[in-house]
């Protein structure tokens, strides 16, 4: 990994913040300046994701906090989730025509896509210093 040098000019009091927190951790002191910047960027999108979900996700960083809320917390419509139960089913049994292997296909590209950006904006979220909710706090909400 290529290293670059900058030069920063800090108000004292973080500075010496700073120097205390690598002293207490035993690291060096630009290591920990490094950690700071590294935790207050948006998350990074993986590059080997498909072009079209790498831009939306990349965009999301500039949203609010309201509208990444939204994302977090939206689900998939309950018609197209008891569509792709059915499918799934049929599909067990091989009893699934060609159109419906192309809508289950469909139905699971939509369902990962969702998941994709629901899991990007809590780390968004996240990452902006909010709480997010617990597992079981997940599970009442999708109930």
């Amino acid at each position: 990994m290529t290293a670059y040098t900058i030069t920063l000019t800090l108000p004292e009091a973080i500075y010496k913040h700073l120097q205390r927190q690598a002293k207490i951790t035993t690291r060096p002191l630009d290591e920990i300046a490094s950690q700071v910047f590294v935790q207050s960027l948006p998350p990074k999108v993986e590059e080997d994701l498909p072009p079209r979900y790498r831009i939306e996700l990349e965009s999301m960083a500039h949203l609010s906090d309201d509208v990444l809320w939204q994302i977090a917390q939206s689900t998939m419509n309950q018609d197209k989730v008891a569509l792709y139960d059915i499918l799934l089913d049929r599909h067990k049994t091989e009893k699934l025509t060609p159109i419906g292997r192309e809508w289950l296909t469909q139905l699971r590209e939509d369902a990962e896509q969702l998941m994709l950006r629901k899991s990007h904006a809590y780390a968004i979220l996240k990452n902006r210093g909010h709480q997010l909710p617990t597992l079981e706090e997940l599970r009442e909400q999708s109930l």
